[in-house]
């Protein structure tokens, strides 16, 4: 018996690879033209590699648990408890690599995705703690997806910034 939604999961770790590919290209696409690598262009460009790469992560984590015989309410709670943490290290870090990245001031629209980011992964620990609703796979999946989807958004407003000159 498969784990309920593992195919939402493998499609989604499907997508991250493909993201974090595409980011990558992208990278190499800049350096094709002639333009050099700043210290901000280098950090973005990681970030977008390593969403992809965390959501296929973190995408497979939950059918891989069930898979090797851990009951369904444990495999939510276990894989949203490492979810959440992860993402809360990972989206607390974001200022401060930002600011030592560039002088630029933090944008209002990551300001926003790290403040939904804090939410929905707060959701995801009481997922995990199976208060105040049995713990379910949907806002595993929703946490998930929101981490890939919040840096298509994020990449679709950047994707001009990686054929700009230098940062000024």
């Amino acid at each position: 018996m498969d784990l309920p939604g593992a195919g939402y999961f493998y499609t989604l770790a499907q997508v991250g690879i493909t993201f974090a590919g595409f980011a990558a290209l992208l990278m190499g696409l800049r350096q094709m033209r002639g333009a050099s690598m700043s210290k901000f262009h280098l950090w973005v460009s990681r970030a977008y590699v390593q969403s992809g790469l965390v959501t296929a992560m973190n995408a497979m984590l939950a059918p891989l648990l069930f898979g090797l015989g851990l009951p369904e309410r444990a495999t939510w709670q276990a894989t949203s408890a490492f979810v959440a943490i992860q993402s809360f290290v990972l989206i607390l870090a974001v200022p401060r690599q930002w600011r030592e990245a560039t002088e630029r001031p933090i944008e209002l629209r990551v300001k926003i995705h790290i403040g939904l980011g804090l939410l929905i992964n707060t959701g995801l620990l009481l997922n995990a703690a199976g208060w105040p609703f049995v713990p379910s796979g949907g806002i595993l999946m929703l946490a998930v997806s929101w981490n890939l989807f919040a840096f298509f958004a994020q990449f679709a407003q950047s994707i001009t910034f990686f054929f700009e000159e230098e940062e000024t």
